[in-house]
């Protein structure tokens, strides 16, 4: 047991009863447990319970749930991966009446990324970091596209739930003054554009409109 003698008044330090009282109730109440299951379940991000996660939600701004069809949900439909009728329900398709609450450790993660995002530099090289930080594995970067135009570009399809970070949760940095555009699903090896953006010269790459 820690020494707990320190913490109390002089007056009453030489009363047996009362320090019996006191180491009792200590003995009791571990506050040493206490305070390392409040860090531990609470405070550290990387640990948190599902009630810490809610808090550090509240103090990053971001939430847990989403209007959006839960991606791992069974719904009806007409292609592979969905049910014939009367197996499964409708998806809401995030039309409102349908919400995903994420489970804890993909929480921790967007709450992660959103904190990132709360304090990154909003340069090229910063913001690219990001990228590579949330969509691992997959080809996305950000790039000057001309005077105050920046252009974030995802060569893959996005998840339902990545549209609706990249498009709803503001996680994409966006500089004060720079016009952002949005590119997905980007064959760059095709498209044309200006020296510097990454892309290709003239007649080598053709006008992009896709997704924007």
């Amino acid at each position: 047991m820690k020494d707990i003698k320190s913490t109390i008044m002089s007056q009453y330090a030489n009363s047996p009863r009362l320090l019996h009282i006191i180491e009792s109730v200590w003995e009791c109440i571990d506050p040493f447990k206490f305070t390392d299951d409040y860090y531990r379940l609470v405070m550290d991000l990387t640990t948190a319970n599902s009630y810490g996660l809610d808090n550090w939600g509240r103090i990053i701004g971001i939430g847990r749930t989403a209007n959006l069809a839960d991606p791992e949900g069974e719904y009806f439909g007409f292609e592979e991966g969905f049910y014939p009728f009367n197996e499964r329900p409708f998806s809401g398709a995030g039309s409102g009446y349908d919400t995903w609450q994420l489970a804890d450790h993909a929480y921790r993660e967007l709450i992660l990324l959103k904190a990132m995002a709360n304090i990154v530099y909003a340069s090229v090289l910063s913001i690219n970091a990001l990228l590579r930080a949330m969509f691992e594995g997959r080809t996305s970067y950000c790039l000057i596209a001309g005077h105050m135009d920046m252009r974030y570009i995802f060569e893959f399809d996005l998840a339902p739930f990545e549209r609706h970070l990249v498009y709803n949760t503001d996680i994409l940095p966006r500089p004060c003054g720079v016009l952002v555009s949005i590119i997905i699903n980007a064959d760059t090896g095709s498209i044309f554009g200006f020296d510097g953006s990454g892309l290709q010269p003239f007649n080598q790459g053709v006008f992009f409109n896709g997704s924007t």
